[in-house]
This record gives structure tokens, sequence and C-alpha cells, in this order.
């Protein structure tokens, strides 16, 4: 073993599990220097024969600092300490509890909290007698709840029935089954060259390969996807068609179409991320109504009705033997079930028409929020949609991503540096994610976007270099 997979925790005297003590460990030597951007780790059987654990805890450890963020797992090559955005320290979210930072950095659509009271919904469920400790155990949801989930996927134009719905615990769960269902470790999965960084970490996490595929102003390019069939082999595709993360644009329908007559000629699965296309009130179709046999389609509640709402729906192509079974299965596997209470919530404000108020509601604050910031940063986002909570800022010279998020931290405002969404080796673009739905009001996104305004302007001559 070479000097750069010497890493050893200080300090294991866990309170709680083993391996969360052996990720706490990693994020302490990541505060304090000990371990640098990139640098390898231990294996996990060499990592458990020094500190005296089995493989199994260390796998957990490795998977649990890969979803904080921390490390990188390369197949065939081994685990790395991720490269690391300077605005975020990815194992502490920015959060308004975790100190006085701005947060521009979470994509968290705001909503009037006056707008929705669950409450009622959840007296109206006492009132019926349902017990909140009771379960059905039944791993993809009672017929009940997933016709609600086919209610709520209709509202996009995904005409459907509960026969072909499975129920998560969220979006980023519904994603994790989905790939554990038609992945195995090593293989290859495309994604838009800038991507969700939570599908960077699951890939990591389920060991497979990512390859980015090329963009423009509408998407996707279908020549670029055709390429990348025709060289990897890859088994899925995972794309959001409607406010692409994190660039906000809305493929138009004839793109659609184009990159699925790519994906149909190759036999190439797609995975469609649907969880903050309800902001827009009148969306293309989704790739999934236009090519029901080969697109699994993501929705959830989360972003749309209530973060604590851990609700999310995998809507299933026809005509893919099999993939329903394997699907409930790694459910089973992963979580049991959907908790009963939280998906009996989501269904009656969904079929009650409280969901479409909510939803309403979101999109007002989102049109209010926007003419703000385009006030003062208007000439820099050009593609991103006018529905969408967060902007892909353009930056000028001499700005570079990093530099310009390490700036507005120092002004006490969280972003996202492009580096966060690049895919594999694909080019980081001088560019920022600037969230201006999470501030709880219109006052903070005012004065957030003045300052980062004003950052920009000021545009530093000298800027630092980070390797």
């Amino acid at each position: 073993m070479t000097s750069q997979a010497r890493w050893l925790p200080a300090d294991l005297s866990p309170r709680g599990p083993v391996y969360l003590a052996i990720a706490d460990a990693l994020a302490r030597d990541l505060d304090a220097g000990l371990l640098s951007p990139g640098e390898r780790l231990p294996t996990h059987r060499d990592l458990a024969r020094q500190i005296g654990v089995n493989v199994v805890t260390v796998t957990r450890a490795y998977a649990e600092a890969a979803r904080r963020g921390l490390v990188d797992g390369e197949v065939g090559r081994g685990t790395f300490v991720a490269k690391r955005d300077p605005a975020v320290p990815p194992h502490l979210p920015i959060t308004p509890e975790h100190g006085a930072l701005l947060d521009f950095h979470f994509n968290l659509p705001a909503l009037d909290p006056r707008v929705c009271d669950a409450r009622d919904v959840v007296r109206s469920m006492l009132d019926d007698g349902l017990d909140p400790l009771a379960g059905s155990y039944l791993a993809g949801g009672s017929l009940a709840h997933r016709s609600g989930g086919a209610a709520w996927m209709a509202r996009t134009g995904l005409e459907t029935d509960a026969s072909r719905v499975v129920l998560t615990s969220g979006g980023q769960h519904a994603m994790s089954v989905a790939f554990s269902a038609i992945t195995s470790p090593g293989d290859t999965i495309l994604m838009e060259e800038l991507t969700y960084p939570g599908m960077k970490s699951l890939a990591s996490l389920l060991h497979l390969r990512t390859l980015p595929v090329a963009m423009d102003a509408h998407g996707i390019l279908p020549s670029a996807l055709e390429t990348a069939c025709r060289k990897s082999n890859p088994k899925a595709l995972y794309c959001m068609p409607t406010l692409q993360n994190p660039t906000g644009i809305v493929w138009p329908e004839e793109r659609r179409r184009e990159v699925l007559e790519v994906a149909q000629r190759y036999g190439l699965l797609v995975v469609e991320d649907d969880t903050t296309a309800f902001l827009v009130e009148h969306p293309p179709l989704p790739l999934a109504a236009l090519a029901p046999n080969d697109v699994v389609f993501v929705s959830s509640t989360s972003k749309s009705l209530g973060a604590g709402l851990r609700v999310g729906y995998l809507h299933l192509p026809t005509g893919r033997d099999g993939l329903y079974d394997h699907v409930v299965a790694s459910v089973a596997a992963q979580s049991w079930m959907t908790a009963p209470w939280m998906a009996e919530i989501a269904t009656r404000l969904i079929e009650g028409g409280t969901a479409d108020r909510i939803v309403a509601a979101r999109r007002r604050e989102v049109l209010e929020r926007r003419e703000i910031a385009d006030r003062y940063l208007g000439e820099l986002v050009t593609d991103t949609h006018a529905a969408c909570s967060f902007l892909w800022l353009s930056l000028p010279d001499p700005w570079r991503s990093a530099e310009f998020a390490e700036d507005a931290r120092s002004a006490g405002i969280a972003v996202t540096s492009s580096e966060a969404f690049c895919v594999g080796r694909a080019h980081a673009p001088h560019a920022a994610r600037i969230c201006i739905g999470t501030p709880a009001r219109r006052d903070e996104v005012e004065h957030g976007v003045r300052v980062l305004a004003e950052r920009v302007e000021r545009a530093r001559p000298v800027c630092r270099s980070f390797v």
C-alpha cells in the first residue's frame, strides 16, 4: 500500500454504531487538514483489519461518508477523499441552524406557512380512527396511496394508474430504489454533463461508472447521446428535462423526442427526475408520457408540498419484464415500506385539493422572488426558466466558480460553485447556482442578490487559483 492509503481514524470511542464513528472521524480529519482532496483511502479490507472491525462495518462507513460528500469511489481504483467545494463543508449542510450564513445553497422553493396547515389533515386522520403507528407492510404502498401518486403524476400530463406506481420515502430514495433495481456495480450510466449532486453521490454509493453527455440551451445533445451509447454500452440515462438542475432549463418537446429516439434505438432505459417540474405551470409533456415503455419517472412531495413530507413516487414503464418486482424488492430491502402515516397525509393533500393550492402558492412566490433577483442579476442569468427557484449565474472575467463561492461566503452568503455539478471530467463552467427559494423572507433574497451583484461587479483583478 502506498503512503497515500495509510489513513486510520484517530479516535474510535463511539456512542452509537461503529460505522458512524468511522465516518465522523473522517470528517474531523478533513476539517483538521489531515486529509487532502484526491487522497486515496485504505481498502475496505485493509482498514477493517487495522482497526479490528469487520469489512461490512467499513463498507457502511465509506457509504455514509459518500452520502455526506466526503469521499468518492471509483470502480476498480478505490475510495478517495472528495474534491471539496470551498463554499460548502460537505459533512455539515448549510442551514439556518448551523450558522448565520444566508442560505442560497439548498434548493427548497419557498412557501408562506399560512397556505397549508397540515394539522387539519392530521386531525381528519385521527377523527377517522387512523393509528399513527399502524403499518400495512406493503413494500410498494397500498392501493389507495399508489392511486394518490398516480393522481399526483397525472398533473404533469402523465396519465397512468396505480398498477404502475411504487411508493418510496422521498425522491432521493426513489432514485436509489430505481438504480438499485436496474443496475449492477460497474455498470455505466449516462448523465447530463452538469447534474444534481445527489445523483452523483448515489452513483458512487452503488459503484456505478458515470459518463457525462454534452448539453446546450435546449438540453442533452442527441448526437452526444448517440456517441455515448455507441462507445460505452450504458445501462441507463438519468436526466431532468424540466427545470434541469443546475441550469434551470426546460427541454422543448422537439428535443425530448429526439433524445428519446436515440435512447430507443439503443435500448437505453431513461430515468426522468421530475421533482421540481411542478413549478412550471404548463410544461412540455414528460418523457414518460412520450415513451411509456422506456422511461422510469421520479416524482416526490418534499419540494412541492413540504420538506418534511418524505414521500416519493416511481412510475414504471410497461414492457420491462420483472422490473416492477425488482423495484418493490429494492424498496423492501432498503426501508421495508414508505411510512403509511406519511403516505396518507400526502394522499389526502393531493385528493383534497390542498396540494394544488400549495403548488400555486409556491409558483407565485418563486415568480415574486425572480423579479427581485432579476433586477440585480438578470444580465448574468440567460437560459434559466422564469419559474425556476434557482438561478444559474454566468460569471464574468476574471471570476472562477470556486473563487466566487468563497468570496460570497466571506460576505455571509452560501452559494454552490459549478464544480459540485460536474460529472466525471466534464469542464466546470465559470458559473454558480443561486437558490432564491430557501431564505425565509423576500427581503433576505433582495439583500443577498444585491450583495452578490456587488461582488460580481467588483471583479477583483487578481483571483487566486484553487488546485
